[in-house]
């Protein structure tokens, strides 16, 4: 039997973490037998640089997905269960509200995929605007991408389950490339110009690097965004006196990202406002050894093959240890090659395409309730993944 699937979220553009995991989960609910998926969704940003600003032309798309959302409800449409993501910040946060609150009055299941940080606000926040989020929240299914986030939500009561999805990264390694015999340690950074995100903390392990004696080239990739231009962040780099030593890209595409993670050392991105960034693990499976802040999953991300490069954000040597680190494999060529090949085995082995496709069909097989509240059969999509 053919169950309908509403999938209420946005797809690229803009590319960011969220919607290129939409689209990811999208295509595979889409071949999994059985579910008839229906995507819906406008009124939100088109850039990078929209993200968190107000016009008519998103008001007016969100109010025609919400009229035709209460549409289903009022004619008592029902659908086996609809899929939406979660921004807990800023005007998306009410906007989410609404779509839960009213998704659960539609769909058997209102699965909720959180990828961002900011549930933990919601669970314990005394404002009116978290009450109300846990009231729209309350009896949905959870989709975690961090095990922190998955204890937190079980802890709480609120949902009728969660589910602990972390995130998947594609193979694009394999042997990477000789390149040359130079003694340079290269270190890059790929994100948008955000400074949440580390981009001048970057700069500043370049210049504290550089000061150590190291013979250190950076590369830095990422369109701008409301916070900071690329030349605000090129500017700050020549204030630093590093316009020679990092190269500020701006955006890159797919190809290009590839090209220039095959020539990274080192992986240093030390934001302060990411869950569980993707880039890391695309970084990582290319063989680019990462160095992180302590920031939502990262810790979890790095597991024990990187606990040491994870570092306290909050600490006042927190340049200096990425310093140390830098100083120890620029040192010991077989170290750094060495910490490569585990950084491709720890993406390989626990964020792959193959272990995704299983976790996300266990989530759509848990069992459905039929209209009179009786246990009806699961999606089999299970099933199907496993063959």
């Amino acid at each position: 039997m053919t169950q309908r699937v509403l999938f209420l979220a946005q797809l690229p553009p803009p590319a960011h973490g969220v919607t290129t995991m939409s689209r990811r989960v999208l295509e595979m609910m889409r071949d999994m037998p059985g579910l008839e998926v229906e995507q819906h969704w406008f009124g939100s940003a088109r850039t990078i640089e929209e993200i968190g600003r107000r016009d008519l032309r998103k008001v007016i798309g969100f109010g025609r997905l919400l009229l035709w959302l209460m549409g289903l409800w009022i004619s008592r449409t029902r659908v086996a269960f609809s899929y939406q993501t979660l921004a807990p910040h800023g005007d998306a946060a009410v906007r989410d509200l609404l779509l839960i609150a009213i998704s659960k009055r539609v769909a058997r299941r209102a699965i909720v995929h959180l990828h961002t940080r900011g549930l933990e606000e919601i669970l314990a926040g005394a404002t009116w605007r978290s009450r109300l989020m846990r009231a729209a929240l309350r009896g949905s299914e959870l989709i975690a991408i961090t095990q922190g986030v998955a204890d937190a939500a079980n802890a709480s009561g609120v949902f009728s389950r969660v589910h602990w999805l972390p995130n998947l990264v594609d193979d694009t390694g394999g042997e990477r490339p000789h390149i040359g015999d130079s003694n340079e340690l290269h270190c890059g950074f790929l994100g948008h110009v955000d400074p949440r995100k580390g981009v001048l903390r970057f700069v500043n392990a370049v210049r504290a690097m550089t000061d150590a004696g190291l013979n250190v080239r950076a590369t830095m990739a990422g369109g701008p965004s409301r916070h900071l231009s690329l030349a605000g962040l090129r500017a700050y780099a020549r204030d630093k006196g590093l316009e020679r030593r990092i190269d500020i890209l701006g955006f890159v595409d797919e190809d290009q990202k590839l090209e220039m993670f095959r020539g990274f050392d080192l992986f240093i991105y030390p934001t302060e406002h990411d869950l569980s960034p993707l880039v890391v693990l695309e970084a990582m499976v290319m063989e680019c050894v990462p160095i992180v802040y302590d920031t939502g999953g990262l810790r979890e991300m790095m597991g024990p093959e990187f606990a040491d490069h994870v570092i306290e954000p909050a600490s006042p040597d927190a340049t200096a240890r990425i310093v140390e680190l830098a100083t120890r494999y620029a040192a010991d060529p077989a170290a750094l090659a060495a910490a490569k090949l585990r950084a491709r085995k720890r993406v390989l082995d626990h964020y792959s395409l193959a272990a995704y496709r299983v976790r996300l069909g266990a989530v759509l097989d848990a069992p459905l309730q039929d209209e009179s509240g009786r246990q009806a059969a699961g999606s089999g999509a299970l099933d199907s993944l496993l063959g």
